[in-house]
C-alpha cells in the first residue's frame, strides 16, 4: 500500500500534463530567478565598484518582490491546477479512497513536483547565473572573473523558501479536497453560474478610485508630491481596475444584450451571452493581467529611461570634465594661485584646461510675499509652505562668464529669470531693493527647486561686493544654518578617462593648502564626470537590471494567468459549444465566435493597461526628474517602445494560448 501513493502520484503527474508542465515550468523559472537575484545580491565582486553597497541594497529589495510574486504565482497556477481536477478527486473518494488518502497521494506529487523545481530551477541557476552576472556588471561598468558564484547558503535559502512554499500549496489542496463533499468534488467544474447582477454601487466606487488615481496623478506638480503620492494613486488604480472589471463588465455586456439589433446575431448572440455568464468569475483574472501588464510596462520604460539618460543626468550635476566647488571664496591671492597651481597640475599630466568658466553664486530659501521675498526664521524647510522660493544670486561678472554675453548692472539693479510667477520692475531681499530687468531666455544654472516643488528666482547683481553684503545679512538671520557663497571653478581637460580621473586626483590636492601647524585644509570639493559616470551607471545599471528583471517575472504571470485562463474555459466551453453545433451553429461560425470571444477578453486588459500607463505619465515623469533625468523625449519614446514590444509578446502569446483553446474545444 505505502509503494501505492509514490505510484499513483507520478501517474497523476503524466495524465494531467497539459496542466502540470506549464505549472512546473513556472515553479523552476521562479526559482531560477530568486536563486539568481540572491546571488548577484552576494556577489563579492559588487562590492569592488563604485556605488556597490547601494547596488546590492537594491538588489535584496528585489529578491523579496521576486520572493512575493513567486508565492503569488504559484498560489494562482496551483488554485487552477486543483480546480480542474476536482472531478478526478471525487472520483477516487466515489471508489473507496478515503480523504486521508488521497491527501498522501497529493504529498507525493507535491514532492515530486518541488524535486523537480528545485532541481531543473537551481541547476537553471548555475547554468545563467555567469551569463547574467557578466551582463549586469557590463551594465554597471564593473568587470567579472570566471569563478561560479552560487554558494551553499543562497542554495540553502532558496531550497528552504520554496520548501515552505511548496508546504503551504500542499496545505491549501488539502484544505480544498476536505472540505467539499464527493458530490461537489465530481461536478468540480461543470458547476453552473448564474447570471451576475449588475452592481451599480460597485461600478461607482470602481469610477471614482480609477478616476481619483488619474486626477492625482495629472494634477500633482512636482516631484517632491510625486514621491509621497505615487502608492497612494496605485492603490487606487488598482482598485478602481478590479471594481470596475468586476461590475462595469457586467453592465456592459447586460446592455448589449439590450440591443436586440446587436444581440440576436449568432456571432454576437453566443459570444455576449458566453462571457455575461462567466464574467463574475473572469474579472478578477483580467483585472490581474491588466494590473501586471502595467507593472511591465512602467518598470521597464522607467528603468530603460533612466540608463539611456545617464549623459542627460550628467549634464545636469557636472557639465564639464571637471567642477571645483570652493564652499567658502577665499582671498583673490589664494584663489588666483590655487586655480594657477590646478592649471599646472592638469599640465604635469599631458591634459590643459579647456572650456574654462568661473562665476561666484549664492542660494537661500525664502517665501515670496508679492514683490518682496521674506526671509525670517528658519526657513529651510521653506518649500513645504505656500510662496517658498529659491533665491540664487551671482553678480556680473560671473553671467558673463556663464553666457558669454556682456552684463552692464548699475548698483541696486539686477538682471532676473525665474520658474514661477513673473516679478514686477522690483524685489525686496533683506531690506533691500532691486530694480529688475529681465534675461534674454532661460538663466543657464538650474537650481533643481522644482524638484521639491520650489520657484527660483535667479538674480544678477553688479558685483561680488553685493553678493557678499547679502551673504552677511542672511547669515544674520539664518545663523549656523546660513548659506555660504561659493566660487565655482569648472572646466574641461580632455583625454581618455583614466587621465580625467587623474587629473581631478591632482586638482584636489592643488586646492589643498597646508597649515602652519601642520594639518592641511581643502579648501574645495572637486567633482570629476568620469567619476560620476561610474557611479551613474552602476546605480542605474542596478535599476535597469533590476527592472528587465522583474519585468520578466511580472510578464511570466501574465503569460501563466493567460494560458490556465483560456484552458480553464477551454474545459468550460466544450461541452457548450458542442451543444451550439448540435443545435445547427456551424463550425464556422463557432470559430468565430470563438474568435471574436477571446479576442474581446484578452486584448481588454492590455488597451486598458495603455491608458493606466498614459495617465501614469505625469507622475512618472516628475518621479524620474527627481532621479535627474530631465529628457522627456526620451522617456516618451521608452514608454512608446516598451508598449510596443510588449503588445507584439502579448499578442504572440495570445496566440499560442488560444490554438491551445480551440484545441480543447475541438475535442467535443
Amino acid at each position: 500500500m505505502c509503494k501505492l501513493y509514490p505510484r499513483l502520484a507520478a501517474t497523476n503527474l503524466k495524465k494531467n500534463h497539459k496542466v502540470y508542465i506549464p505549472y512546473l515550468l513556472a515553479c523552476t523559472v521562479t526559482v531560477m530567478m530568486f536563486c539568481i537575484l540572491m546571488t548577484l545580491a552576494m556577489d563579492p565582486v559588487l562590492r569592488t565598484i563604485s556605488g556597490g553597497s547601494e547596488v546590492q541594497l537594491i538588489l535584496w529589495f528585489g529578491c523579496i518582490v521576486v520572493g512575493v510574486f513567486s508565492a503569488i504565482i504559484l498560489f494562482y497556477t496551483n488554485s487552477v491546477l486543483v480546480k480542474q481536477r476536482k472531478r478526478e478527486f471525487g472520483l477516487y473518494n466515489i471508489l473507496g479512497m478515503e480523504k486521508r488518502h488521497i491527501g498522501r497521494v497529493l504529498l507525493w506529487e507535491t514532492v515530486y513536483a518541488a524535486l523537480i523545481a528545485l532541481v531543473l530551477g537551481l541547476f537553471s541557476a548555475g547554468l545563467f547565473s555567469k551569463l547574467l552576472q557578466l551582463l549586469f556588471l557590463r551594465l554597471l561598468g564593473g568587470a567579472a572573473g570566471f569563478a561560479l558564484n552560487i554558494s551553499l547558503p543562497v542554495i540553502g535559502v532558496t531550497a528552504a523558501v520554496f520548501a515552505a512554499l511548496f508546504f503551504v500549496l500542499y496545505l491549501n489542496t488539502l484544505r480544498v479536497v476536505h472540505l467539499s463533499s464527493p458530490a461537489e468534488l465530481l461536478r468540480g467544474t461543470n458547476e453552473g453560474e448564474r447570471e451576475p447582477k449588475s452592481n451599480w454601487m460597485l461600478a461607482l466606487i470602481g469610477v471614482v478610485c480609477l478616476a481619483s488615481g488619474y486626477i492625482m496623478s495629472i494634477k500633482t506638480s512636482t516631484a517632491y508630491d510625486a514621491i509621497g503620492l505615487f502608492f497612494v494613486a496605485v492603490l487606487l488604480v488598482i482598485a478602481g481596475t478590479y471594481l470596475l472589471f468586476m461590475s462595469c463588465s457586467i453592465v456592459f455586456l447586460k446592455a448589449l444584450r439590450r440591443n436586440k439589433r446587436y444581440y440576436y446575431k449568432t456571432q454576437h448572440f453566443a459570444t455576449v451571452s458566453g462571457m455575461l455568464y462567466r464574467m463574475k468569475r473572469n474579472a478578477a483574472g483580467l483585472a490581474s493581467i491588466c494590473i501586471l501588464s502595467t507593472m511591465v510596462l512602467v518598470t521597464v520604460s522607467t528603468t530603460v529611461s533612466l540608463y539611456l539618460g545617464v549623459e542627460d543626468i550628467l549634464d545636469a550635476r557636472c557639465p564639464t570634465d571637471i567642477v571645483v566647488k570652493y564652499n567658502r571664496v577665499p582671498e583673490t591671492d589664494t584663489l588666483a594661485l590655487t586655480q594657477e597651481r590646478t592649471r599646472q597640475a592638469v599640465a604635469e599630466l599631458g591634459c590643459a584646461v579647456q572650456d574654462e568658466t568661473a562665476y561666484r553664486s549664492l542660494a537661500f530659501m525664502t517665501v515670496r510675499d508679492g514683490d518682496t521675498l521674506v526671509v525670517s526664521g528658519d526657513t529651510r524647510y521653506g518649500y513645504q509652505s505656500a510662496g517658498g522660493t529659491m533665491l540664487w544670486l551671482t553678480d556680473a561678472a560671473g553671467y558673463e562668464n556663464l553666457t558669454g554675453r556682456e552684463a552692464h548692472i548699475e548698483p541696486g539693479c539686477a538682471l532676473y529669470w525665474t520658474d514661477g510667477a513673473p516679478f514686477g520692475g522690483a524685489v525686496t531681499v533683506l531690506d533691500r531693493t532691486f530694480t529688475l530687468t529681465q534675461m534674454d531666455g532661460k538663466f543657464p544654472v538650474d537650481s533643481n527647486a522644482r524638484i521639491m516643488g520650489v520657484d527660483t528666482l535667479y538674480l544678477v547683481v553688479d558685483s561680488a561686493e553685493t553678493l557678499q553684503r547679502i551673504e552677511q545679512a542672511q547669515t544674520a538671520v539664518y545663523g549656523d544654518s546660513a548659506s555660504t557663497l561659493q566660487y565655482i571653478h569648472r572646466f574641461n581637460v580632455g583625454g581618455a578617462a583614466e587621465q580625467q580621473l587623474a587629473c581631478a586626483d591632482a586638482v584636489q590636492e592643488a586646492v589643498t593648502i597646508d597649515n602652519s601647524d601642520g594639518s592641511r585644509t581643502g579648501l574645495a570639493e572637486v567633482d570629476c564626470r568620469q567619476s560620476e559616470r561610474t557611479y551613474a551607471r552602476a546605480f542605474y545599471g542596478s535599476f535597469l537590471f533590476l527592472g528587465l528583471f522583474l519585468g520578466l517575472v511580472f510578464a511570466l504571470a501574465t503569460v501563466l494567468i493567460i494560458y490556465y485562463k483560456q484552458i480553464s474555459e477551454g474545459y468550460d466551453d466544450r461541452r457548450r459549444f458542442a451543444i451550439m453545433q448540435q443545435v445547427g451553429m456551424t463550425h464556422d461560425e463557432v470559430r468565430a465566435t470563438i474568435r471574436t470571444q477571446v479576442l474581446t477578453v484578452f486584448f481588454l486588459p492590455l488597451v486598458t493597461a495603455a491608458v493606466h500607463v498614459a495617465f501614469a505619465f505625469p507622475m512618472i515623469r516628475l518621479m524620474i526628474e527627481a532621479f535627474g533625468l530631465v529628457n522627456v523625449r526620451l522617456f516618451i519614446w521608452c514608454t512608446l517602445g516598451t508598449i510596443a514590444v510588449f503588445a507584439v509578446v502579448y499578442t504572440i502569446v495570445y496566440s499560442l494560448t488560444a490554438r491551445a483553446y480551440y484545441g480543447i474545444v475541438n475535442e467535443a
